[in-house]
């Protein structure tokens, strides 16, 4: 029988014969003294004989993949160690050429475009299905992909995201089908979904839905230390050497053997006990999305998200709480979740707040998350107020490619004076990091006056040299 931990069982011994260490990293595994930090330190070790090579495995690193993709059911699979985003930036840059014609949703997340803008790559946007109460864009249909590719028979792949941040899922199998009549790969950035692949409770994984490629932020939703990722081929792409070496070629070649160690036991550990904790996790799911929904003023999206078209699926593990029939606005709540209740959750927007559970929070914390909704609720309890539908931003005309603008000259406008010109800095809402604003697109009127709103809402904006918005980055 293989060893279940290649990986972290010879970085055990390694560090067991306490040998001098005259060798990278510089702490020598004792230099770092913080108590918290020094235990890690020992394991934190480079590519020494016994503990193989990221980049042309051939010992306890192949080992581990290939447990990983028998665990996910793929035919390959690789780590990643700079989060799903390296996964997606290979993908882009392995199967496009410059000029190539992508399919992607609009709400992708900001990685995407690093994929354009390495890969060369032309964007074709892919409609996306909004749930207006709330503003929040959660999938794209197979009716919508079929359209495109239709009118567009020379897009080279299609790259969706699913789940979304919101834990919606699409329908990958309607797509999946459609993608392959049309010999096109199918692609999908499914960073929030890595657990699913242990419970029939989540939605069923893009993989086993006949997705070609798929990416997994482990670290989102599993025992995974922060930047552990994976990507995962079907079949049909395991044997395209052009992934392995765009891998390589963006894959730092001092990887953090504590992030690698951290995903083979976390696959050794879902492995064993996945399916009994996301039954307990489900269960729980359900009663506090009842319980929540009783409370005055807030409710426990779940109907409302599965109603949206497209929608097939959806996390039981993220509880998207609106506040719209309360007194407070999501910024409101999370505020007070935070400061009067030591509660920090994912996301807090106008409408809502999101929170993200996981396979290892008890009936204690789901009760003390519902508690605290609880007493807020009563304490600030709802004035009949309603608050406005959030209309996600127009898509703005793209008069040059995302690489070409890249690497364009710009200079640096108040907003105001930015109307009707070619933007050079993409602007995001972060999280969850989906751009409104890419380069080399026109800021019409419509996006300024959608901007100018952000600068407004509160909201932590990503990507603008200026996150104030007074001033914004143009094609020069």
């Amino acid at each position: 029988m293989p060893e279940p931990t290649p990986i972290y069982t010879a970085l055990q011994q390694y560090a067991g014969k306490n040998f001098l260490r005259l060798h990278m990293p510089g702490h020598a595994g004792k230099g770092i003294k913080q108590q918290e930090l020094c235990r890690l330190a020992t394991l934190d070790l480079t590519e020494i004989p016994g503990l193989d090579d990221l980049h042309l495995p051939t010992g306890v690193i192949k080992e581990s993949q290939e447990l990983l993709a028998r665990a996910f059911g793929a035919g390959k699979s690789y780590f990643l160690v700079n989060g799903a985003t390296s996964g997606i930036h290979a993908l882009f840059l392995a199967l496009n050429k410059e000029g190539n014609k992508v399919l992607l949703p609009r709400n992708a997340h900001r990685s995407f475009y690093g994929g354009l803008v390495l890969s060369g790559a032309v964007p074709v946007y892919l409609p996306v299905q909004v749930e207006s109460e709330l503003g929040i864009a959660l999938a794209v249909t197979a009716e919508d992909v079929t359209r495109l590719l239709l009118s567009n028979p020379d897009i080279n792949n299609v790259f969706i995201s699913s789940p979304s941040y919101y834990g919606t899922g699409c329908d990958i199998a309607a797509i999946a089908g459609i993608t392959s009549s049309h010999n096109k790969l199918l692609l999908v950035d499914e960073a929030h979904g890595a657990h699913f692949a242990f419970s029939q409770r989540c939605p069923r994984t893009a993989l086993g839905s006949g997705a070609d490629g798929v990416v997994n932020g482990l670290h989102k939703t599993l025992p995974v230390l922060n930047q552990g990722a994976c990507l995962h081929l079907s079949a049909r792409l395991a044997g395209d050497l052009r992934i392995e070496k765009t891998l390589s070629l963006l894959t730092t070649t001092s990887p953090s053997y504590p992030i690698l160690a951290s995903i083979e036991l976390a696959r050794q550990f879902m492995e064993e006990n996945g399916e009994s904790l996301l039954e307990k996790s489900w269960q729980l799911s359900r009663e506090y999305r009842q319980k929540i929904n009783a409370i005055a003023g807030l409710s426990c999206c779940e109907q409302e998200l599965q109603a949206v078209t497209g929608v097939t699926g959806l996390d039981p593990l993220k509880m998207l709480v609106s506040v719209r029939g309360s007194a407070l606005n999501g910024y409101q709540l999370a505020a007070l979740l935070r400061e009067g209740y030591g509660i920090q959750v994912e996301l807090e927007d106008t409408n809502f707040v999101l929170a993200m559970f996981s396979v290892f929070h008890d009936r204690n914390d789901w009760e003390k998350f519902y508690q605290a909704l609880q007493v807020i609720a009563a304490t600030y309890p709802g004035r009949g107020r309603t608050w406005p539908k959030v209309e996600l931003p127009p898509l703005p005309p793209m008069l040059l490619t995302p690489r070409q603008a890249f690497m364009a000259s710009s200079l640096k406008v108040p907003l105001k004076d930015a109307l009707n010109r070619v933007a050079a800095e993409m602007i995001a809402v972060y999280p969850p990091g989906i751009p409104c604003l890419l380069p080399g697109e026109l800021i019409n009127q419509e996006m300024l006056d959608y901007i100018i709103y952000l600068g407004k809402s509160g909201a932590r904006i990503q990507g603008p040299r200026d996150p104030s918005l007074q001033h914004i980055n143009v094609i020069d």
